[in-house]
């Protein structure tokens, strides 16, 4: 098997463990599904990798295995009401246990007693079969009584906007990493008595990197739906990526840096509007931006307190030029949901940040191991990364609306 081959096969091991894992658990949580779904997609993708490695001729017989496991259809482990597995009797597979098995027979293991960077492991050929199709794919009920056109009425279609993501600007970038500078400046600058020494300003800092994340999502379809029913695609294609995208904003605003997730914006900022309200505490806000030498050029906030602000300024003053026309004192507002409502940020989106670009939100259609059951696998996915470089460019709010 080629290096390439065994590198994608080591990557899905620990991703099948994982699902073994929560394919045992009686019920699962939303965050469970939501991993479950997660890792069943990225197996697929690296099923489909591995399968052009082997098309390509990278060591045929070594994916034969796996390709003969394609043969027969795949069955998913019951689970007993003692907490056991009882193992698959039928021709052609293998018995169904944990990865974690597979480990513990192999040469490596017992040859070494542990499990070192680089070992390989022998897995059944209906090892990937037997996960990557338990889902069923969404048909809608009622097909039947279809007799003409099927009008469609989409999540999101057309696709909504994203008014956060508008206020960034955004840089296609080519590589894993971002490397950046972003070196602090001390003014020094002073009046000179002639014949005297010129005082020195400096710079201060050094050279940071952050890494491309990837967001994505996935939704099996039947091939009939896309063929039979005009404009499903289009639909499902603005779901998906409205799904990615409403994502990339979350994470750009609330991100927690830890793995797999954005520094957000939320995490960085370094200053704070105060204020006995939102209206004196966003105006405080904008103050302290400006004397940090940034010119506000954004406020993000939830659209139910922009919208509220804008409802007090017509029930106390009938007119307020303060809140009108999706401004608030002149400055542009991103009304976003994934703005917790309560705060609000402002500051310069033009200077003191940019998003890195590595693949635009994007739909792919793939048959993979559906292909059997005429199913499509639609993928959505996004790269980026979000760099702050002068976080003192903005100003974080919390306050409560004016009463």
């Amino acid at each position: 098997m080629s290096a390439y081959m065994e590198r994608i096969k080591a990557q899905m091991q620990p991703l099948y463990e994982s699902v073994q894992e929560l394919d045992s658990l009686d019920t699962l949580t939303d965050a469970q599904k939501g991993d479950y779904d997660r890792m069943i997609g990225q197996l697929g993708e690296f099923k489909a990798e591995y399968d052009k490695a082997a098309e390509r001729g990278q060591k045929a017989n070594a994916a034969g295995d796996m390709i003969a496991g394609l043969q027969t259809p795949p069955q998913r482990p019951r689970i007993l009401s003692n907490g056991s597995t009882q193992e698959s009797k039928a021709v052609g597979h293998s018995t169904d246990k944990p990865y974690s098995a597979f480990v513990a027979e192999s040469f490596s293991y017992k040859s070494q007693g542990e499990i070192r960077h680089g070992d390989s492991f022998d897995l059944p050929g209906d090892f990937l079969q037997r996960i990557l199709e338990t889902k069923a794919a969404w048909v809608p009920g009622n097909l039947g009584a279809a007799g003409g056109p099927i009008q469609i009425f989409g999540h999101h279609t057309p696709r909504v906007g994203h008014p956060l993501l508008d206020l960034i600007p955004t840089t296609p970038w080519g590589n894993f990493a971002v490397p950046y500078l972003a070196p602090v400046f001390t003014n020094n600058a002073a009046v000179v008595a002639m014949g005297q020494p010129k005082p020195e300003s400096t710079n201060s800092g050094n050279v940071q990197s952050a890494l491309m994340q990837t967001i994505a999502t996935w939704k099996d379809v039947p091939r009939q739906l896309l063929r039979y029913i005009a404009g499903v695609r289009q639909v499902l294609d603005d779901e998906l990526i409205g799904a990615v995208l409403a994502k990339l904003e979350d994470e750009v605003l609330n991100g927690d840096g830890t793995a797999g997730h954005f520094n957000g914006l939320y995490q960085q900022v370094t200053q704070t509007g105060v204020g006995a309200d939102m209206v004196i505490a966003l105006l405080n806000g904008i103050g302290k931006v400006q004397a940090q030498g940034g010119t506000p050029t954004g406020i993000v906030m939830n659209p139910s307190d922009y919208w509220a602000l804008v409802a007090h300024a017509y029930t106390n003053n009938k007119y307020s030029p303060i809140t009108a026309n999706g401004r608030f004192a002149g400055i542009p507002v991103a009304a976003v949901t994934s703005n917790a409502a309560g705060k609000a940020i402002v500051g310069d989106f033009t200077s003191g940040l940019r998003l890195y670009d590595g693949e635009s939100a994007n739909v792919r259609a793939t048959e993979g191991p559906g292909a059997k059951s005429n199913i499509v696998t639609l993928i959505a996915e996004v790269d980026a990364v979000l760099v702050v470089g002068k976080p003192n460019y903005f100003a974080e709010v919390t306050a409560a609306l004016p009463v």
